[in-house]
């Protein structure tokens, strides 16, 4: 496994917040009826109000399902799984999970920085992972 400080910055800094060490993604949310999304987006597709609000999930949540990946792109070494969160947010987000064995559906679950994929210039890039809750 690649350690954090071998990756660069994440190039879409603008998706995720860190405060106090918790990693905490930027969503949009309907402020008519209050649907969340992930990534953000500028209209509803509930009900197509725009603009919608800007909010900071969770740093965690509880994992809904899991696929193990073993085919990719050379940019992820394989396998790596990916898992479906659920946040109280009451929305789902599909994330890399950062760690050897795949997780337990219903674990729960904390949002950290941890590599990603190569870039062009052969380097790796950090972006936010789920992580079993320590």
């Amino acid at each position: 496994m690649v350690k954090l400080d071998e990756a660069k910055d994440s190039p879409r800094t603008g998706d995720y917040i860190i405060e106090d060490n918790k990693v905490r993604l930027h969503a949009s949310r309907c402020p008519s009826c209050g649907a969340v999304f992930y990534p953000r987006r500028n209209n509803c597709s509930a009900d197509a109000t725009s603009p919608l609000e800007e909010i900071a999930l969770s740093s965690g949540g509880t994992v809904y399902t899991f696929t193990v990946a073993r085919q990719s792109t050379p940019e992820f070494k394989t396998p790596y799984v990916l898992a479906y969160v659920d946040f109280k947010e009451d929305v789902r987000v599909l994330l890399p999970f950062d760690a050897d064995e795949p997780p337990v559906i219903g674990a729960a679950v904390e949002i950290v920085m941890a590599a990603g994929p190569r870039i062009t210039d052969g380097g790796l890039v950090s972006i936010p992972h789920a992580r079993l809750q320590r």
